[in-house]
């Protein structure tokens, strides 16, 4: 494998900034905009089966077709627990 080499200078280029210059507004600025780190990494490490991933997953980014769901896509029905009578909801049926 040959490598070419040159004598050009060579610069880096800070992204965060329009002018390319590092600085620590750009990188405060950055960072209070970026997203914490997803708590559903952790539901993959975990060593469970497959299906039971998939659930706490969908558990947790709140898709289950629970009655309040379901209202929010049209679905006529009341959205109150058929055992409690309360509103139907993912933290209603699994956390509480």
């Amino acid at each position: 494998m040959k490598v070419q080499l040159s004598y050009q200078s060579h610069t880096i280029h800070w992204k965060l900034a329009m002018n390319g210059s590092f600085s620590m507004k750009s990188m405060y600025l950055d960072l209070i905009d970026s997203e914490p780190i997803p708590r559903s990494i952790h539901i993959w490490k975990n060593k469970v089966p497959l299906r039971i991933k998939i659930f706490v997953w969908f558990v947790h980014k709140v898709v289950i077709l629970t009655k309040d769901n379901l209202v929010k896509r049209r679905w006529v029905g009341s959205s109150r627990c058929c055992l409690c009578d309360k509103d139907e909801t993912i933290q209603h049926l699994f956390l509480n």
